[in-house]
């Protein structure tokens, strides 16, 4: 019984740490495909949204156009960000939902 009864504690004490760990995961996601240029068609561009389980995290928006592609970042903290187009705030309440 005592050998069972450390395990049990060992393996609770280790849930516990993996569970504290996975706060600062990527968990959520929300991906948003779109045609940034009219003329492009194909829906090229995409808007990738990941957040750990305090919403924090990044919208990463990659745009393509007939000249090349362009792909920039934007933080996320507690589920907000600074400036969002339209398509990166959809990946974001689509990620928030997750």
């Amino acid at each position: 019984n005592d050998f069972i009864k450390e395990e049990s504690e060992k393996n609770r004490k280790e849930i516990k740490d993996i569970q504290k760990r996975m706060e600062y995961c990527y968990q959520k996601l929300g991906i948003v495909k779109y045609d940034a240029f009219s003329q492009m068609g194909g829906q090229l561009s995409f808007c990738l949204a990941l957040l750990n389980e305090k919403d924090d995290g990044f919208i990463l928006n990659s745009v393509q156009s007939s000249e090349g592609c362009y792909t920039y970042t934007k933080e996320v903290k507690k589920g907000e960000c600074a400036i969002t187009l339209e398509e990166e705030k959809q990946a974001l309440d689509k990620a928030i939902g997750y």
